[in-house]
């Protein structure tokens, strides 16, 4: 939900002094009246007025979910081809430190364009690292002419966010809900994994809080997150990129209020965090699932991963849900192996899962949605065309 100015000026007299002597400015500067608009945001309805087909595909990958909002993605373009690239310096440091976010994130990039091509009247043949010989190198998506085929998944593109609000707890989630994100696994070698019942569901929440406080009490992985937290709204505006107080789903008083604040500090922007995981994001969650593959360090599987996921996000916004990576849990995992400390979070989740031949990527909770999930900022063609 967007704050209107007759919205502000609702929050009575008394805050309105309180804010006096520049803040009100403030609030103005800092985006207050311009949740999701912008050139920052343009994006998101423009999408499709790109100049040429393959730009207009480009767009589309541009729009995918991919890690902290990081965008960690370059393109390079023919008439007839697209090649997409992974940047290193785009990596959210040692959030992510064998890069599994970055390329489950431009697999997300894959899968839209995927359905983007089709709607353009091409069938996309994919490659996945088509070159062994560079690990930047993600795929290789080919267009071969075709007739268009414009599907509910593609027309959900611009409406897909993630939702980090509370989820409804009153209404549960159908099974036949559950079949039908089932059903788009189609990647043999990507397996999902549901947590339903109370059971499941308490042991998942408590490994995904537990990885949330181990996460801000670990100093790197503290600042390396914070490094993309975008509170200045001029900042939103050139980078185009990181994570926002609009899409955190405080609410449109709350995120409100707290831009009249001078901007957060890291330590309370940890501390709000593990209060939303603990408070809001487990218990309100209707089911968590987590993805996962054979070899959770190879690139080609986690590409797959991205493509899966970015498809049932997709479904499930077209079904009305909310849903949200939850990757604390696998953030600390990896970060054990970096570290070469004792597996505390690797054993949990391999616990979790209960076979071996599987290894979690992907861990995310879903449910109905209590409020509108907002627009993140998207960097525009021209930074991300090579």
């Amino acid at each position: 939900m967007k704050l209107s100015r007759r919205d502000f000026l609702k929050l009575g007299g008394a805050t309105l002094i309180a804010v006096a002597g520049g803040s009100v400015f403030r609030a103005v500067d800092q985006g207050m009246f311009s949740v999701g608009q912008s050139v920052a945001y343009e994006l998101w309805t423009n999408w499709r007025d790109a100049n040429s087909p393959t730009e207009r595909i480009v767009a589309a990958g541009i729009l995918a979910s991919n890690p902290h909002n990081s965008q960690p993605w370059l393109f390079r373009i023919t008439d007839a081809s697209i090649d997409l690239f992974a940047v290193p310096e785009r990596q959210i440091g040692v959030i992510d430190p064998f890069r599994r976010e970055m390329y489950i994130g431009l697999g997300c990039a894959v899968e839209n364009m995927r359905l983007a091509a089709e709607a353009e009247g091409f069938k996309a043949n994919i490659r996945l690292m088509p070159d062994p010989r560079t690990e930047s190198h993600a795929a290789n998506i080919s267009l071969a002419s075709a007739s268009p085929a414009t599907s509910p998944l593609y027309e959900a593109i611009p409406q897909r966010h993630t939702n980090r609000a509370a989820y409804d707890t009153t209404r549960a989630v159908a099974e036949e809900i559950f079949s039908g994100i089932d059903s788009l696994v189609t990647e043999s070698a990507v397996r999902l994994f549901w947590f339903k019942d109370e059971s499941a569901l308490a042991q998942f929440g408590q490994i995904a809080i537990t990885a949330a406080e181990a996460l801000i009490a670990d100093e790197q992985q503290s600042l390396d997150s914070h490094a993309w937290w975008r509170q200045d709204w001029d900042q939103v505006q050139e980078s185009a990129d990181g994570i926002t107080l609009d899409a955190q789903g405080l609410g449109s008083f709350i995120s409100g209020m707290a831009k009249f604040l001078p901007d957060l500090s890291r330590q309370s922007n940890d501390e709000s965090f593990f209060k939303n995981v603990r408070d809001i994001m487990v218990p309100t969650a209707a089911a968590f699932g987590i993805l996962a593959v054979p070899d959770g360090m190879n690139n080609t599987q986690r590409l797959q991963c991205g493509q899966v996921w970015q498809r049932i996000h997709l479904w499930g916004t077209t079904q009305g849900l909310a849903m949200q990576p939850l990757n604390q849990m696998t953030e600390r995992a990896d970060r054990e192996v970096q570290l070469g400390i004792e597996p505390v979070f690797g054993k949990s989740i391999a616990d979790l899962i209960g076979d071996d031949q599987w290894q979690a990527i992907m861990p995310f909770r879903l449910g109905y949605p209590t409020a509108e999930a907002l627009l993140s900022p998207r960097r525009g063609l021209e930074k991300v065309i090579a």
